[in-house]
Order: C-alpha cells, then structure tokens, then sequence
C-alpha cells in the first residue's frame, strides 16, 4: 500500500502542476484574445481536473477509512 500511496501522492502533485500552468496560460490567453491558445490550455485544464477528480473518487473507494487509520497511525 505505501508503494501506491507513494506513486499517487506524486502523481497528484504532478497534476496540479500541470493544472496550475495550463489555468495560467488559459487566463493569459482569454486576455490576449488567442482563439486557439484558450481552446487549446482549456482542454487540457479541463482533460487534468476530470483526471483529477477519477483519481480522487477512485481512491476515497478504494481506502474509504483512510484518515480514520491514518490518524491512529501517528
């Protein structure tokens, strides 16, 4: 478990990476009025959260009791 724990807590961090640069270039390119540049960073923002969220919903089913046992953990 704590190899895959490990593997989704990386990936996590690696998605709002890529969420926070591509809602940067989304805003940037809204005000630049770049047709193409929104399009192109909303898709990708929007492909990120929905990939985000499966993850989260995935893992809250997967480990429902996860803090309950991380707390008695420490």
């Amino acid at each position: 478990m704590k190899n895959g724990l490990l593997f989704y807590m990386v990936y996590g961090i690696l998605n709002f990476i890529v969420l926070g640069i591509s809602f940067e270039y989304t805003v940037k390119s809204v005000i630049e009025v770049d047709y193409f540049g929104t399009l192109l960073w909303s898709l990708v923002f929007a492909t990120e959260l929905n990939d985000f969220i499966n993850k989260h919903r995935n893992f809250v089913r997967y480990y429902p009791d996860f803090e309950d046992k991380w707390i008695t953990f420490l």
